[in-house]
């Protein structure tokens, strides 16, 4: 009788072990499937627009469950990695002139407009050049940093504003570095490493700690507009669109305006 109820006894506990292991198996099975299955969007975004961008991905995948992964680049080198890898989902480019080239290449559908990017001079705290409108970056002796105009969009649209000015080789001889991105041309100045720079103004207010800035009267400036747009290569055409909206809805608004940006109404 003790051996029969022995045997019982280990048989129930075997099953219930199989049983448990069984529902354990399915329970890590089930979160790796789900793990595997989440969706994701791959995309190229200006260096000068991380901090936004960022944030919008954050949210945008706390509330969808989308994971959002960004590569930062100057516009020139994104528009050359979309070009060559055929991969990626959307683009945030830091010009509408931006967008044009990447369209003519056919990389991209359709843009949205986002907000406004306007150039400023920016200088170190303090404005130990004493700069107070563009023509003063051409005066002798003054130190220029500038995104480099054969790579960099910045530093194009810099020239096309020295252009504009009638002062295109006076700043030539006046620039003692070029960069590829804002982000870098924000840390030379930071360092008091030169005397301005012509930088997106978003940019040179999130550094206000270290920067001040000159604005460039609006006649003669060369004011440009944020896109984003879905990618030809991408295959999550609905969750690219979701993702746009939400860039552009209110919430996402108050998002570029948290970091300086003015977007458009």
């Amino acid at each position: 009788m003790k051996t029969k109820k022995l045997i019982s006894s280990v048989l129930v506990f075997l099953i219930t072990s199989i049983a448990f292991m069984g529902c354990g198996q399915k329970q890590e099975n089930t979160t790796k499937s789900s793990s595997k299955d989440k969706k994701e969007l791959l995309i190229y975004c200006g260096a000068g627009l991380n901090k936004p961008m960022e944030e919008i991905g954050k949210s945008f995948e706390k509330k969808y469950g989308v994971k959002i992964q960004y590569t930062y680049a100057n516009a020139s080198q994104l528009i050359g990695q979309m070009e060559v890898s055929h991969k990626g989902d959307i683009c945030v480019l830091p010009s509408d002139e931006d967008y044009n080239t990447a369209n003519k290449k056919n990389l991209t559908l359709e843009k949205k407009d986002l907000a406004y990017h306007i150039p400023v001079i920016a200088v170190p705290k303090g404005n130990p050049a004493s700069i107070t409108n563009i023509k003063d970056l051409s005066k002798p002796g003054v130190k220029i940093i500038l995104g480099d105009p054969k790579t960099s969009p910045l530093g194009m649209l810099a020239y096309k504003l020295f252009v504009k000015a009638g002062i295109e080789q006076q700043t030539k001889n006046n620039t003692v570095s070029t960069v590829t991105t804002v982000n870098e041309i924000v840390t030379f100045l930071s360092a008091k490493k030169a005397d301005a720079s012509i930088v997106w103004e978003d940019n040179a207010l999130n550094a206000a700690k270290n920067i001040d800035i000159v604005q460039i009267p609006e006649k003669e400036n060369l004011i440009k507009v944020i896109p984003i747009a879905a990618l030809k290569s991408s295959k999550e055409t609905e969750l690219c669109k979701k993702f746009i909206d939400f860039t552009a809805s209110d919430e996402g608004k108050a998002i570029f305006v948290k970091y300086n940006l003015k977007p458009l109404k």
